[in-house]
Order: structure tokens, then sequence, then C-alpha cells
């Protein structure tokens, strides 16, 4: 006997589960013609994502030090520093200058220890000299960038204004605007004296009514009783280190003392005879000049050779196709600037490595160092660096006008939506707002007309 079998369900009626259909692998094989865009907002996500997909690749050491010439310039200065310091004090190559005897002594035999190498001469003496005048050629033969105004990044009022802060902070350290510059004030301050060399045939005793102060200097220097006129130093008043002409209407009880310089007679063809050497500091705290000045003149050009670095960097990596411009007199004025004004950070910064190995003792060269390195930040600081995207920085895209897309009945995400109008960033879709409210509204409106044919 068989067992009764349940009602059979007619087919028509019967309920059917439909599965969703899902491609397997259907992410990592889409293809991109599958995806077409279909709104301004999904053309403007393909043109972002691809200047955020540059900014992605691998840059090179040359890439990221021209995004970063500020810091790295300075950690060249200071390793070069460092190094000068480190071999002066294992070699025993480096003279302390606050001894005054030390400006008076013969020609040492490396050439770069000599205060007369043309380097020196030529380029240290008047290192802002030089510094003002390429600076100043690179700016106003630059061309102004369109999206720049008088008053924003990277124009050439705010590039002068680093230039006239440079320049201020030049004349503080050499020459105060009410005295004595900085430098000279500290060596007086901490205990500083300024002299000068006894001249050869003087009298000593006579010497020693009028100067009971005299004084000897040096290791290797005698007493005064040995009459050792070449190591004898007359101390003098603060003012003639620091700017002060020495000479007989200044300072007339030395000059009684000079039997040839009595005999001469006030004519025009004795005007440039110099009885007496320069005037010296002796002792006190002196902080470097040359390290201060170098580092100061490196730091204030790199930063106008920003821009120039960059496109050089650019057109030897070739990342990127570069732009003809113009042929004529001020482009080509304008590249050589920069060729001599990159030539000129070499020299700067080689100085300095010289200045560290034969000149002052390191905690001097140091402060030097360290005031340079200051001055260029608090000039950083009033003035901040142009904010132009460089060729390894694009632009991205702002995210003001994009907001997160709506969520659907529930707080479902719509997807489809998000694809028809978003922008993807980091793996969130954006959307844009205007757009999606101006299509929702359509549909609406599509949907009551619809409605309405129907009812009637």
């Amino acid at each position: 006997m068989s067992s009764p079998q349940p009602p059979s369900t007619p087919k028509s009626t019967r309920p059917t589960i439909t599965t969703p259909h899902r491609r397997s692998n259907s992410a990592s094989h889409a293809s991109p013609i599958d995806i077409k865009p279909k709104s301004p907002a999904a053309r403007r996500m393909s043109m972002t994502s691809t200047s955020q997909s540059a900014s992605l690749t691998p840059q090179t050491f040359l890439e990221r030090a021209s995004e970063n010439e500020q810091i790295v310039l300075a950690g060249i200065i200071t390793s070069l520093m460092l190094c000068g310091i480190l071999y002066s004090i294992v070699r025993s190559s480096s003279l302390d200058t606050s001894e005054i005897h030390h400006h008076f002594l013969p020609h040492r035999a490396a050439y770069f220890a000599r205060k007369s190498n043309l380097l020196n001469v030529i380029f240290v003496k008047r290192a802002w000299g030089w510094t003002s005048l390429v600076y100043l050629i690179h700016l106003f033969t630059s061309t102004s960038s369109p999206s720049s105004i008088n008053t924003g990044p990277g124009s050439r009022a705010r590039r002068l204004g680093v230039w006239v802060l440079g320049t201020i902070a030049w004349l503080l350290f050499t020459r105060w605007f009410f005295g004595a510059g900085l430098g000279d004030r500290i060596i007086a301050v901490t205990g500083g004296n300024c002299a000068v060399p006894l001249p050869t045939g003087v009298n000593l005793k006579a010497a020693r009514d009028i100067f009971p102060s005299l004084f000897t200097a040096g290791e290797s220097s005698r007493t005064i009783a040995q009459n050792q006129a070449g190591k004898i130093y007359v101390p003098l008043p603060h003012q003639f280190c620091t700017g002060v002409p020495l000479n007989a209407n200044t300072f007339p009880q030395l000059f009684s003392l000079i039997p040839s310089y009595a005999d001469l007679k006030a004519t025009s063809d004795h005007e440039s005879l110099q009885a007496l050497p320069r005037p010296r500091w002796h002792r006190g705290f002196d902080i470097s000049g040359h390290a201060f000045l170098l580092t100061l003149s490196a730091m204030v050009l790199g930063r106008e050779l920003a821009e120039t670095w960059r496109s050089w960097v650019e057109s030897s990596t070739k990342r990127r196709k570069l732009v003809k411009r113009d042929v004529g007199i001020v482009p080509i004025i304008h590249k050589w600037s920069g060729i001599a004004a990159s030539g000129l950070v070499g020299i700067w910064c080689w100085m300095v490595l010289m200045t560290g190995i034969y000149f002052h003792n390191p905690p001097e060269k140091l402060s030097g160092l360290l005031l340079g390195l200051s001055t260029a930040y608090l000039i950083n600081i009033l003035i901040p660096p142009s904010s132009t995207p460089s060729p390894f920085n694009p632009i991205i895209t702002p995210r003001l006008i994009f907001s997160r897309p709506s969520s659907g009945p529930g707080g479902i995400f719509d997807e489809n939506a998000a694809r028809r109008g978003g922008v993807v960033d980091d793996g969130v879709i954006y959307e844009d707002t205007l757009e999606s409210s101006e299509e929702e509204e359509a549909k609406i409106s599509g949907r009551r007309i619809n409605g309405r044919e129907k009812v009637a």
C-alpha cells in the first residue's frame, strides 16, 4: 500500500526564488571600457585619479630633494661644517682667530688656509654683494605666473621681501644702524679688547709711559723688556675696531711715537699712507662671520633657485614634456643667472668647509652656523615659501565641492548613483551633490507625470 503523496502545487502558482547572478572575479577582470563616464563629475574623476596616480609613482632622490630644497641645503651646509670641525680637531689645522697674533702670522702652507686665496679675496669678502647681484637678476628676469599676484605665493614682491630681510640681517651683524655690529658688540661684552701691534722702531720706554697697559700675545712671544716690538700690542678704545678710522686726528697719542710719521706732511701724496695695520679684536667670543654670512647667502639663494632646480630635475628625469618658452634676451639672462647662482651656492658651501677646517674655534664656528640657519628660518616664517605645485607634487582636485552620497532607503548606500557621478578617493566614493539632486528631482518629476498619465 503506497503512502499518501502531498498535494502538488501548480507551476504557475509556485514561487520562484531568483538568486542574483555574480560573475566570479568580476572586479579583477573589469575593463575600463565597461565603465563609461556619464557626467561631468565622472570626467573630473578620471582626470583627478590620473594626477593622483602620478603622485603615487616612486620618487627619485633628486625629486625628493627638489621638493625640500631648504631642508636638504641646510643639511648639506651643516654636514660640511661638522666635517670641517672634526678634521680641524684631529689634524690641529684651525687657528683661533680670537687671538690677535694669529692675524699677523705669515702665510700658511695650505692654500685655503691663507686669507689671500682667490675665492676669499674675490667672492667671500664680497659675499652678500655677489649674492644680491645674482639674486636680483634671477628675480627680475623670471616670468610671472598667471595665477599669482603681487601679494600671492611666489610673486616677485614676496621674493624681493626675502632679499630685503636678508640684507637687514647682514647689516645688523656687520654694521648696526646705531653703532657697532652685533658681532663686535658680542666680542666687547664677552671681554674682548681692541688692539694694534706697536710699530717697529718706537721708543719702548716712551711707549710704556704713554700706554702702561701694553701686552703681548702668542705662545712664542717674549716680554716687553726684551723689546720684541713685533709681539707688543697697544690697547685701543673699542670704537677703533668697529669702523672708526685710526689716524693722527682720532688717536694722536700713538702717532706721536712714530718718527717717520711725524716727519710726513699732510699733502695729497701721503693721504693713502697706512702707518699702522688695521686694529683687531683680542679674545672675547668672536662669532664666525664667514660661517654666518655664507650660510645665510646659500639659504637665500637656494630658496630663490627652488623652481629653477625643480625644472632641471624635471627635464633630467623626463617625467613630463617641457613647454618650449619664447626665445629672447630675457630668458637667456634668466637661464645663465640660474647657472651662476647655482655655482655661487657651490662656492659658499665649499668655503663653509674651509672655514670649518682652518679658522676659528669650534664654538665660534657652530654659533655662526646656527645664527645663519636661524636667520633663514626666521625669514621663511615671516615670508613663507611659495606653495606653487612642483612637477612632483601635482595639483590635487579639492574636495570642497564633493560630499558623501546620500544613502538610499533604509540607510543603504546607493552605489549606482555613486557610479554615475561619483569620484573615488582612497576607497571612498564622493558624489557631486548638485548634479545628484538635479537628477533625483528629474526622476521624481518624471514619476509624477507618469502617474498622472496613468490615472488619466
